[in-house]
């Protein structure tokens, strides 16, 4: 069931997704008539009413991933907006999402849109949108930074401070340098498209790099005295979760190992 709030004038829109036992929380925000992603087609039906309701000028996809996209094509046919992508992403968007059965359970089918390449900056009738590049849980993810209100909406970058498990795409390195680079900016609002608003995310994300470069510096030194990442994730883990069984291993602690 669709749930709704307000966090100032944004208005945001929350929908849950189950595969198994597991469930994942998503987020949408539409800010002065920017929709920031559109969710899964796997809840098409609730998130487009909503949609209805919005005076929906512009979409931005922080990434081409079926639960951020999921809707584009949706929104295209009916609503006739411009929707955003990172240029180097649109390939994939004008393609049929092709994914295992896990992921069509829970994101449904991401059918093929043509998006229009992401311009450097955003704006809305009372807001002005830096358009970044954040590498990292994607090869092309972009985050969009509203300098004079301190807010950032970050896509799939920030999801909490401890990972358990990462997409078989990341890159944890990457991850590292880009939230480095997104520290040196001056913001305090994080809205996150599955943990959903971060009051203190500057705060919250300074803690996930310190997690993420501790883990860093135990996996060097692993690698060091010779282990395989392999054996450094049994060190380290040792278990294995459900939804590492179900995906196939595209979610694995391994690879957070593998790739930081």
């Amino acid at each position: 069931m669709l749930e709704t709030s307000t966090y100032g004038d944004i208005s945001v829109a929350k929908e849950v997704c189950y595969v198994g036992d597991n469930e994942t929380k998503v987020f949408v925000y539409n800010v002065d008539g920017l929709l920031i992603d559109c969710g899964p087609q796997s809840r098409e039906k609730e998130f487009t009413e909503w949609f209805k309701t919005q005076n929906i000028n512009q979409v931005a996809l922080t990434h081409n991933h079926e639960d951020h996209s999921g809707n584009a094509a949706w929104i295209q046919k009916n609503l006739n907006v411009p929707v955003y992508l990172h240029p180097m992403a649109i390939p994939y968007a004008h393609e049929e999402g092709m994914y295992p059965k896990y992921r069509q359970e829970m994101w449904g089918y991401r059918h093929i849109f043509d998006p229009m390449p992401m311009p450097e900056v955003l704006k809305t009738g009372r807001y002005t949108f830096e358009v970044l590049d954040t590498p990292g849980h994607a090869i092309y993810h972009n985050c969009f930074y509203e300098r004079s209100e301190g807010w950032l909406f970050t896509g799939d970058l920030y999801l909490g401070t401890h990972l358990l498990v990462c997409f078989f795409e990341e890159n944890i390195r990457q991850t590292i340098d880009t939230i480095e680079r997104l520290l040196k900016l001056d913001f305090d609002t994080v809205f996150c498209a599955h943990a959903g608003v971060i009051e203190n995310g500057k705060v919250r994300l300074e803690k996930k790099l310190n997690n993420l470069k501790t883990l860093q510096e135990q996996v060097v030194h692993m690698r060091r005295q010779g282990m395989t990442d392999r054996e450094i994730d049994n060190e380290i883990n040792g278990f294995e979760l459900d939804i590492t069984s179900i995906s196939g291993g595209e979610w694995s602690p391994y690879n957070i190992i593998r790739t930081v």
